[in-house]
């Protein structure tokens, strides 16, 4: 790996995290409700006696740390990220729900300060498409895992966020801001989800999609889902003027997709499961 890119690899390390940051405290809004709907399928991907030591990659506010802690009451659940505004998020919502077995720690996902073969099982819920190469994490998080042990994560399947996310980008484009790589098209479908497990070495691989899609109330809580994710980093690239001209322009688009049930909202998520050999 030659110095340019691994520059290129920090600087967007960097960027990653400043926008973590910047949207933790509106990360739970109730427009982004498909996050805590889809963690609650891990403990079922797991099959969880209770018992279990299980790690959380990637954790954000802990919706998928939290979801498992409450299936693990003689066990435990450790999270980790490297955001410290979303660890903030997931420690008050741990104390919130009284649950005492999970902790959170601030570390980087592709440096896993854990001995081999630690933990019972992980998982990682929207994070594993971060990094460029997603086999050797996947192999990374695995190592910490002891042998029969479970490994699950999940990503969004192709379509997700259709149309609205092609309207945005088609509208953002317009004013002078590129649409970058979507990293999340990397695992998009089925044969990819199951092709990343199979590189890594995981066995008993099973790919499951659930849709989770719900009906927005209004265009405005389109834009929470903008605000409060990765949408963020692009609409900051505007001017404040250009800003407000942009919202208005594309949550007009939006509202005329509204039917007398709201805006559809169609996010449908791909887990991967595999086991440790």
């Amino acid at each position: 790996m030659d110095q340019m890119h691994v520059m290129n690899e920090q600087q967007r390390k960097v960027m990653i995290k400043e926008t973590f940051n910047t949207v933790a405290s509106g990360y739970d809004n109730n427009a982004s409700r498909f996050f805590s709907q889809s963690a609650e399928h891990f403990a079922a991907c797991l099959e969880l006696k209770g018992h279990e030591h299980v790690l959380d990659v990637a954790t954000g506010t802990g919706y998928a740390a939290l979801a498992v802690a409450k299936h693990v009451t003689q066990g435990q659940v450790t999270g980790i990220d490297f955001s410290a505004g979303m660890l903030a998020q997931a420690r008050a919502k741990a104390l919130a729900a009284n649950l005492h077995n999970a902790s959170f720690m601030e570390m980087d996902m592709q440096a896993l300060d854990f001995p081999q073969h630690h933990f019972d099982a992980a998982v990682c819920a929207f994070g594993i498409f971060f990094v460029e190469d997603m086999e050797s994490q996947l192999k990374h998080i695995a190592d910490k895992v002891k042998t029969g042990g479970k490994i699950a994560f999940c990503g969004f399947y192709e379509d997700a966020f259709l149309p609205m996310a092609e309207l945005f980008f088609n509208c953002i484009q317009r004013y002078g801001v590129e649409k970058p790589p979507l990293s999340w098209k990397r695992i998009a479908s089925e044969d990819k989800v199951a092709a990343l497990c199979h590189t890594a070495g995981l066995k008993d691989i099973r790919v499951e999609r659930k849709d989770l899609g719900y009906y927005l109330q209004d265009a405005s809580e389109w834009w929470d889902v903008i605000w409060y994710a990765g949408f963020r980093g692009l609409v900051n690239q505007l001017a404040p003027q250009a800003m407000e001209r942009f919202k208005k322009e594309h949550l007009a688009e939006i509202q005329n997709l509204a039917t007398d049930k709201g805006i559809w909202l169609d996010v449908k998520v791909l887990y991967g499961i595999g086991i440790k050999p």
